[in-house]
């Protein structure tokens, strides 16, 4: 009997064990997913997350709600700590962005990439150069033959802080092509549109922004774009557009956007996670926002995107050191 009822313990258990894995590799979500973006309304982060939260619920890719939590200020830390509230938990995720990167680097946040855990890569935002109609500065090789002989002999007009997106897609291209970027002259605003308002009222000479702010401006012929960050060229309006390494500059950076979830999370939650965000990925829905807003689809899975982060983590340092902002080694 002894005998009998070990045996039937040991079953038991092997059916326990065999049920608590299944669930474990069957994680799902059981409540509201919560999309944080660490800015206000309006503009690319704040689009991408309502993109991501619209497509997921329209093809009923997951079975709960889906909500955009809007968390702006402090260079992001208010998103990020708001995050931080819940280590392990998958129904969080946020926007990463750049700055996810650049603002450790600069010492504005206290956690850099490593704090959390990245899911995807969404898309690259690839920036133009862009100038008055009647500029002086004709394509990306007069910019750049200027700024070796003069480097602030054209002040730029950036969006919207120092070692972020915008500025570091500029001085990444600028570096790579000869110029002394500790020595730019630049002008911060608070976002894009301030920017574009500065340029168009002839108080800086150059901006770097994303395409889509462009094209009301070129299609009414008030301002040029004469470069694109791109690794070939874009379409739509910007198809005749050459890029930086057709104008003799080898380089090519983006402001992308990603998606990263709380520390502690776990390669259940990431698997679940991988498989719903590459079928949105792999929608029409998802293709015809990339189209519309002149992002390039990029998706890349969790794994992928930890590689990309710490590659990027160097290279920024890298540049951000070279100007003086870097804060952290």
């Amino acid at each position: 009997m002894g005998l009998i009822r070990y045996v039937a313990a040991l079953a038991a258990c092997t059916v326990i064990t065999v049920a608590g894995n299944h669930a474990l590799a069957q994680w799902k979500p059981e409540k509201a997913i919560e999309i944080i973006a660490p800015s206000g309304p309006g503009g690319t982060t704040d689009r991408t997350a309502r993109v991501v939260a619209k497509i997921l619920i329209q093809h009923k890719l997951v079975d709960v709600p889906v909500n955009v939590v809007n968390k702006p200020g402090g260079s992001g830390t208010i998103g990020l700590n708001y995050l931080n509230q819940h280590p392990g938990d998958g129904h969080f995720m946020i926007v990463a962005t750049t700055g996810s990167i650049s603002n450790h680097i600069l010492g504005l946040i206290p956690y850099n990439h490593t704090a959390f855990s990245p899911l995807a890569m969404l898309f690259e935002e690839y920036l133009g150069v862009n100038v008055l109609a009647e500029s002086p500065i004709k394509n990306g090789k007069d910019l750049v033959d200027r700024l070796k002989k003069a480097p602030d002999s054209a002040s730029f007009g950036i969006s919207t802080s120092l070692g972020g997106g915008n500025h570091t897609t500029l001085i990444t291209c600028l570096r790579a092509g000869g110029v002394d970027i500790k020595r730019l002259k630049a002008a911060v605003f608070p976002g894009g549109a301030a920017a574009t308002t500065a340029l168009l009222g002839g108080h800086v000479d150059v901006i770097n922004t994303g395409l889509g702010n462009m094209v009301a401006h070129l299609r009414n012929g008030k301002l040029r774009t004469i470069a694109i960050s791109s690794p070939k060229r874009m379409w739509g309006d910007f198809a005749s557009i050459p890029t930086w390494r057709e104008q003799g500059v080898p380089a090519d950076a983006s402001s992308w956007r990603g998606l990263m979830g709380p520390r502690g999370m776990t390669t259940q939650q990431t698997a679940y996670w991988d498989k719903v965000l590459s079928a949105m990925a792999a929608t029409d829905d998802w293709k015809k926002e990339m189209e519309e807003n002149f992002w390039v689809n990029g998706y890349v899975n969790a794994q992928a995107a930890k590689k990309r982060l710490d590659e990027e983590y160097v290279e920024y340092q890298t540049v951000l050191t070279e100007v003086g902002l870097a804060k952290t080694k």
